[in-house]
């Protein structure tokens, strides 16, 4: 029985005859119905494709090239890969978006004469079952792995963070040890290294910080990659050592405690194929409940770091470089700040200390934190912060700060001009409002020139992509959750030029979610982890608007938009799944330099696997770890 994903168009007798053809042969080839057959996963490697096809021509010496359709190329085929007297082919594919989406078809050579088969896409079950699967190598109920991820520009190396992992080793452990490891830190915290080898991904280490304590929380919302992968580093907002500034010494694991949830950063280097910590570090002005590293971001050369703490309580503003915030007196309470660090040969020193230029009290200035790939621009987010304004300030208006708008949100921006750090906008939602916690979750692209900025608590009735500004004049006092605003540095000015909301918005909601950009700032995406609909895989011809897709049959199973910005123009290119429907996916999500690769933690995934899983087994695997997490790759 002929596949029902096959095409209506067939060519199963059409043959291109090209110019000059085997005048002179006396037994030309004969033709035959050549057909497409079948696209199917490898048994052995999801990530690779079957394609199998009948015979083209009676005769030997047949090449059949497969072709993804191209209609800019000779006979509309873009050739992946050619064989010879053979009737299946297996390719491997490094992302689903390769293949996505995408009609195939074989060209068979015979001689002179050429002949194409029918065309298929490429069945959903064979793309959901395409999707890697990543858990602990030791996972445990509650660890919540997946909740933090990070993704290097190329693809190769994905850092995984499970911040409520409870083992009491330190350091970084290649051995395979932790599985075994029976010391106890509860909720000390984790970090697992992923690297793509030669197309086979595999746990490369697991990560511990150098003093490990219960409650630390290491990885929590905060883990940076350089764009090569060989620096990480990872913030535990709650660790508690009174030390300051950056430590090389190993005199850390002597922490005494004295600083409450003070907050702590490590940095990790991959050297010559191993990592190793290479440097502890606090703020300058150390004080307990300043969250320090509840987010970090590291510049594409790793050389550049910014750490936010968004419990810290200083009532200056602006950028200050004298050293002057050892002074603290804890004046307006969580308010938040940022440091900034720069490794000058081998040596990390903090260069800039940062305030909002409006800072007041529970604003949560500095998480989340930005840096774009050069280090030069940062963006700061403060979810908690109260203004009433709208849009983006330059003139330094937000100073009247009079907050009639309670945990609207905002997001500052600073660029370093001539080595000089200075904040150069203030950046509020089109549509303003009390409790959108505008700027809780931010992504930056490469340039520094896009920013995205999601607001998970805006209330707003109009769906899909908004350009027209009808998001301001929107009156509804209820409506579903969450929205995401993009906005665009041209011509020395930013603004906003897009509003997001999800498609369709009875199922699917934009609220405690998480964003990435692409690189170019061509690619977002935004996860929606209290979406119902009850599907699974990867969906790009809008389906999910449509029969289960609205029942709320997988309650909170979570979901990822992808958006495309196409000649200037924003829309929808992707709704992702999980491929066993998890609940709330979408944790936390990531993307390559190209937009190409897509990574989505899962902190509340149950399957009891371990490793990494290319065979889709997570789909049938039974639910014995609550919260352990997960990570999907697309």
């Amino acid at each position: 029985m002929m596949n029902p994903l096959l095409k209506a168009t067939l060519f199963l007798f059409t043959s291109i005859t090209l110019a000059g053809c085997n005048s002179g042969s006396s037994h030309p080839p004969s033709s035959n119905a050549f057909n497409l057959t079948d696209i199917n996963n490898s048994a052995t490697d999801v990530q690779s494709i079957i394609f199998t096809w009948t015979p083209a021509f009676d005769n030997s010496g047949v090449t059949y090239k497969i072709c993804k359709k191209d209609i800019s190329q000779e006979n509309h085929c873009n050739a992946l890969t050619s064989v010879t007297d053979r009737l299946s082919a297996t390719i491997s594919f490094n992302s689903l978006f390769d293949i996505l989406p995408h009609d195939y078809f074989i060209l068979a050579t015979s001689g002179q004469k050429t002949q194409a088969s029918n065309e298929m896409d490429i069945p959903h079950d064979t793309i959901t079952r395409m999707i890697t699967f990543f858990k602990a190598s030791n996972p445990g109920r509650s660890d919540s792995f997946g909740q933090a991820i990070a993704l290097s520009a190329d693809g190769n190396t994905l850092a995984v963070g499970a911040y409520r992992e409870s083992n009491g080793a330190t350091g970084v452990i290649t051995d395979g040890s932790e599985t075994t490891d029976t010391l106890q830190q509860i909720s000390s915290g984790a970090v697992y290294l992923f690297s793509n080898r030669s197309g086979s991904w595999q746990q490369t280490a697991y990560v511990k910080p150098s003093n490990t304590d219960e409650g630390d929380w290491f990885s929590h919302n905060s883990i940076s990659l350089s764009n090569d992968g060989s620096m990480l580093a990872v913030g535990a907002l709650y660790e508690d050592n009174a030390a300051t500034g950056v430590i090389t010494d190993g005199s850390e694991i002597t922490d005494t405690g004295t600083a409450n949830q003070s907050g702590a950063v490590y940095l990790f280097s991959n050297r010559s194929g191993s990592w190793q910590q290479v440097a502890y570090v606090k703020a300058s002005n150390t004080g307990a409940g300043d969250d320090f590293g509840s987010n970090v971001s590291l510049s594409g050369d790793g050389n550049m770091l910014a750490v936010g703490a968004s419990g810290e309580s200083n009532s200056a503003t602006g950028v200050i470089t004298n050293g002057s915030e050892v002074t603290d007196s804890g004046t307006t309470t969580e308010s938040g700040a940022v440091y900034l660090f720069s490794n000058i040969a081998n040596n990390w020193t903090q260069i800039a200390y940062i305030k909002a230029s409006n800072p007041g009290e529970s604003d949560g200035f500095g998480d989340p934190v930005k840096l774009n790939h050069d280090g030069s621009v940062l963006a700061v987010g403060a979810p908690g912060e109260d203004n009433g304004a709208t849009g983006v300030i330059t003139d330094g208006s937000e100073i009247t700060d009079t907050g009639t708008a309670n945990q609207s949100g905002a997001v500052y921006l600073f660029s370093n001009r001539s080595g000089q750090w200075k904040q150069t906008a203030y950046v509020k939602a089109s549509n303003t409002s009390a409790e959108d916690k505008f700027g809780l979750n931010i992504a930056l692209s490469g340039d520094g020139k896009a920013l995205a900025v999601a607001a998970p608590g805006e209330i707003g009735s109009v769906s899909g992509v908004i350009t027209d500004g009808s998001e301001i004049t929107d009156t509804a006092t209820e409506g579903y959750k969450g929205a995401v605003y993009l906005f665009r540095h041209d011509s020395d000015q930013w603004r906003q030029i897009t509003y997001i909301k999800p498609s369709f918005i009875v199922d699917s909601y934009f609220s405690n979610n998480s964003i990435a950009l692409s690189n170019d700032g061509s690619t977002l995406a935004v996860s929606a982890p209290q979406d119902n609909t009850g599907l699974t895989g990867v969906i790009t011809d809008g389906s999910e608007t449509l029969g289960s897709g609205v029942t709320g049959d997988a309650y909170h199973s979570g979901a990822v938009y992808l958006f495309s910005n196409r000649s200037g123009h924003w829309e929808k290119a992707a709704f992702v799944k999980a491929s066993n429907r998890s609940s709330f996916f979408g944790s936390s999500v990531a993307l390559n330099e190209d937009g190409r690769i897509l990574a989505v933690g899962t902190a509340s995934e149950n399957s009891d696997l371990t490793g990494v899983i290319t065979d889709g087994s997570e789909m049938t695997a039974p639910s014995r770890l609550g919260a352990s997490g997960a990570v999907y790759l697309y």
